[in-house]
């Protein structure tokens, strides 16, 4: 495996950091194929959660991108560059390209981006990602890989552009990095990082293994004992280091994802299209599970933690969103003000405007194939009774 190290480190030196960290390129990679269903019904299958304004005015998939700008900016306190980033990659499934669309024009800066036929998880999107990365470089570069998904929230700006830039430092050695979360709490909706070895003097430490979700008294174990940390999901790794790892541990994702990026087409609006039928013969596998857990299993694959103390909550779950949102002293906290209302299926209500200010109410119904014919009006200024499921069935209910 293609990899840069220094002396010291777990892995064998070939050169200096600093100069490989100055002539690599960065490239920003935006994980977006996620349908979020967990946030059912705020987020969908077709309009998930990265798309929807969930922890403010912006959806996550803007935020994501400013967040990137703000931490690669040269004029930072960490800023370990002076050159910008690659634009943008965003990799999203073709049936959520046009509300991709949307939200990135909402950005109104150049982004990439690159569409697969089928969700196939983050291990392929992330190698696909590495494939269009490594073409669209000079000779002898070897990009280095941000990955983020779209839809995880970070309160402190400041200190996720230092642990990104960390990150960045040990990726340019040829570890696989990750951005840990040193834990809170003792969580059972996380996956967790076992750490070992600390590196240098920021908090690094070498990956000992993936675990996968605990039960609650595991979870306080691990919460006790300070080795664990929270698996963000965020990764900083050289494309070659990449394709290397997933080419060991998982040959058919790596070959179905060659064979889709050879054969891929470029439309008007600039968005690459994978090649349908070889990314369909994919096998679906995330990151964690491809290659992360052959950590501590398989010497040739390398782990780096960094520690990302900054407000970061995956958002995933409503019991996720309550833990990042400022809550009333009933512990509630108010997603959005008068924006929607679930009803729930056979509840009698009526839809009215009691205030002044003009509003559009607009009711739709979700599950199956509802028509004008399945709406039960037990009153109707309208006279539209004739069209009612209560008026074909004769029903005298009122």
């Amino acid at each position: 495996m293609n990899r840069i190290v220094e002396p010291g480190y777990p892995l064998a030196p070939q050169a200096g950091t600093a100069a490989a960290l100055r002539e690599l390129t960065v490239q920003p990679v935006i994980l977006a194929s996620g349908s979020g269903t967990r946030l059912w019904p705020l987020s969908r299958e077709r309009n998930p959660k990265q798309r929807s304004g969930l922890m403010g005015d912006q959806s996550q998939l803007e935020a994501t991108l400013r967040r990137l700008d703000d931490a690669f900016d040269p004029a930072a306190p960490d800023a370990t560059r002076t050159t910008p980033p690659a634009v943008p990659l965003v990799v999203c499934c073709e049936e959520l390209r046009l509300p991709t669309l949307e939200r990135v024009e909402q950005y109104r800066k150049p982004v990439r981006i690159l569409l697969e036929p089928m969700a196939r998880n983050t291990a392929p999107a992330l190698t696909v990602a590495a494939l269009a990365a490594r073409a669209s470089v000079a000779a002898g570069d070897d990009p280095i890989l941000v990955a983020l998904p779209a839809d995880h929230p970070i309160a402190d700006q400041a200190a996720f552009g230092a642990a990104l830039n960390e990150a960045l430092a040990h990726a340019a050695r040829g570890a696989i990095v990750t951005l840990g979360v040193p834990p809170q709490r003792a969580a059972t909706g996380y996956s967790y990082i076992r750490t070992a070895a600390a590196l240098g003097n920021r908090g690094a430490r070498t990956i000992e293994r993936f675990v996968e979700k605990p039960d609650a008294e595991l979870a306080e174990r691990y919460l006790a004992s300070g080795e664990y940390w929270w698996n963000s999901g965020m990764f900083v790794v050289r494309a070659s280091v990449w394709l290397d790892a997933i080419g060991l541990c998982r040959p058919l994702i790596a070959a179905a994802c060659k064979d889709a990026f050879r054969g891929a087409s470029i439309d008007d609006a600039g968005a690459l299209h994978l090649a349908r039928d070889a990314f369909a013969a994919c096998p679906s596998d995330s990151v964690d599970y491809a290659v992360m857990e052959r950590m501590g299993t398989d010497a040739r694959l390398v782990g780096v933690t960094v520690p990302l103390d900054a407000g970061w909550s995956d958002t995933g779950a409503w019991d996720s969103v309550w833990g990042a949102s400022s809550k009333d002293g009933d512990e509630r906290f108010l997603l959005s003000e008068n924006q929607s209302t679930l009803i729930p299926p056979g509840v009698r209500h009526r839809l009215e405007n009691a205030g002044k200010t003009p509003l559009e109410i607009i009711e739709a119904h979700s599950g199956g194939d509802p028509g004008e014919d399945d709406i039960v009006r037990f009153d109707d200024r309208y006279g539209r009774e004739h069209g009612s499921a209560r008026a074909r069935h004769g029903s005298s209910d009122g």
